[in-house]
């Protein structure tokens, strides 16, 4: 009797403490990896959590079950302690202590026991919050074909998982997606809103590469290949909207990852014309006056992702399609407008801007649009274009319109050709708006005053974004975007300028003789009237 009873008191208290403390154990783990995901380090809280953990275990080693009470009581406290504070610091669609949290943990305890289906129609509607009613999602690949998502088998699943994210994503107006595998057993979902990257998810590991293969079916890839870059397009439709959607995946060190470009193939965004980019009337008045001459060149410069085919598109909506001969050259074509002839580069069928743009002009084209001047031959068949009785506009990677002109000299192109060819130089950048909702006014500091041009002794307001947002900023304190330029028109003076291939600086100075607003004294303006705020103005032009 007496080995049995020591045996019954080691299973029953011992039992439990292990038990405890692998749940313990579990927890810490799990507050390391999710606070420098979320908060950016791990301590104090990993140290804080570890240390009541090992008093608990002290305690029940002394006491034995007598100090079980207590453990019950503190380590959970400590842990919904720490759930609240990253909650705080969390975007509200990555919250823990949240009623879709507890609905995503009950539909995968569902899923492993076989329900996953009833609990998924049962929690639909709460899982979109965004959506005012039932939301019909179509996954449709390249030839047309839609993916079905019915089914209990491993690939509806995946396909099914696919649409939740894009019902998530697409009403926070995100752009671009991304599908990043990390250390461990976890692929992190992150969305691009407003040009700023966002946590939207975690996937396990398997849900992740059977999402990634089911985005890969779409995109028509080979599952098979996962060492080397692939890329694809696919389509989604919900509700009414379409939008076309460009894939890319690559090797990282943890596995494969994915990422997808959102593109509205209906062109809402684009179809308002210049008058919605957020131009000053200084800025949109000349360059409309632009977009209607029967030849000439603009060119948009800017970094990538600044918004530069957009403005270019809007541009085009300034002409009437019905008398002029529109055609674009783009890799890939973004926005699908009626009345306007596109053309998709192809560089594995040997069709690149050049070859495309050389039968373009056979076609007696009114208007071209070069979606990129990447070398000295595509930039020279253009700027002849544009000599020849046409209007084309390209774009091009400079830091600001000055800069534009040295670019295309260091090409290779000819002076002469850029002083006869181009038009004007439009630069621009893309700042956030700060939310409507959730602004706050306040008075600058000398510093900022100084760094902004600001006279020092005048009663000026700003307003800031607040630290913690709001649930229509998404918690970010921004919502939107918009536009900053600076226009250089080729005049005269200009043109002259260039005969002795004068210096950047030259150039600026002659420029703002003028008349031209640099990017800075635009973002400015943008402050002076409360829509956006100095830390995201010197964010963007720094």
């Amino acid at each position: 009797m007496v080995p049995y009873a020591a045996f019954e008191r080691f299973l029953f208290p011992g039992g439990m403490w292990i038990g405890l403390a692998a749940l313990w154990a579990a927890s810490c783990m799990w507050i390391d990896r999710d606070a420098r995901a979320t908060l950016g380090r791990s301590m104090p809280w990993s140290f804080i959590y570890c240390l009541v953990g090992v008093l608990m275990l002290l305690l029940g080693y002394k006491w034995g079950l007598g100090g079980l009470p207590l453990f019950v009581l503190l380590v959970p406290s400590a842990l919904v302690g720490y759930c609240a504070y990253r909650d705080t610091k969390a975007p509200p669609f990555d919250k823990i202590l949240h009623p879709r949290t507890a609905i995503r943990l009950l539909r995968n305890v569902a899923a492993l026991v076989g329900l996953g289906e009833t609990v998924d129609r049962l929690f639909a509607q709460p899982l979109r919050p965004a959506a005012k009613g039932p939301v019909q999602i179509q996954l449709v690949k390249k030839d047309g074909t839609v993916v079905d998502s019915r089914g209990r088998d491993e690939t509806s699943r995946a396909v099914r998982a696919l649409q939740d994210i894009f019902l998530k994503v697409v009403p926070m107006r995100a752009t671009d997606i991304h599908m990043e595998p990390k250390s461990g057993d976890e692929m992190v979902v992150r969305c691009r809103i407003d040009g700023i990257l966002q946590r939207v998810s975690d996937l396990s590991a398997d849900e992740g590469k059977a999402v990634l293969s089911a985005m890969k079916v779409l995109a028509d890839m080979d599952i098979a290949e996962r060492r080397r870059p692939q890329d694809g397009t696919f389509a989604v439709i919900m509700g009414e909207r379409r939008f076309d959607v460009r894939a890319a995946s690559g090797p990282t060190n943890y596995g494969e990852k994915m990422s997808l470009r959102l593109l509205d193939a209906d062109g809402g965004m684009v179809k308002g014309g210049l008058g919605k980019l957020g131009m000053r009337d200084a800025i949109l008045k000349p360059l409309r006056e632009i977009c209607q001459q029967p030849h000439g060149m603009l060119i948009v410069c800017g970094p990538t992702g600044s918004g530069k085919t957009t403005t270019l598109y809007s541009a085009l909506g300034e002409i009437d399609v019905y008398s002029r001969n529109i055609i674009t050259i783009e890799d890939p074509i973004e926005y699908r407008l009626e009345g306007i002839s596109q053309t998709a580069v192809n560089n594995a069928a040997d069709l690149t801007f050049a070859k495309i743009l050389r039968s373009t002009l056979r076609q007696d084209p009114d208007v071209i649009l070069v979606g990129e001047i990447r070398d000295k031959e595509t930039a020279e068949i253009a700027m002849q274009a544009a000599m020849t009785g046409h209007f084309v506009f390209t774009t091009l990677h400079a830091n600001d319109a000055p800069t534009t002109i040295t670019r295309l000299i260091d090409l290779g192109v000819d002076i002469s050709l850029v002083q006869s060819a181009v038009t004007a130089v439009l630069a621009q950048r893309l700042v956030r708006l700060l939310c409507e909702k959730c602004k706050e006014p306040y008075d600058p500091s000398a510093e900022e005053r100084q760094r902004l041009g600001l006279p020092a002794d005048k009663q000026i307001t700003l307003y800031k974004a607040r630290e913690k947002g709001c649930t229509q900023c998404l918690g970010t304190g921004y919502r939107g975007r918009t536009g900053v330029h600076e226009l250089l028109v080729f005049d005269g003076a200009i043109r002259d300028l260039l005969v002795g291939r004068p210096s950047v600086q030259v150039i600026r100075a002659a420029a703002r003789k003028a008349g031209m607003r640099t990017l800075l004294e635009s973002g400015v303006t943008k402050v002076l009237s409360g829509q956006t705020s100095v830390d995201e103005v010197l964010r963007v032009l720094k």
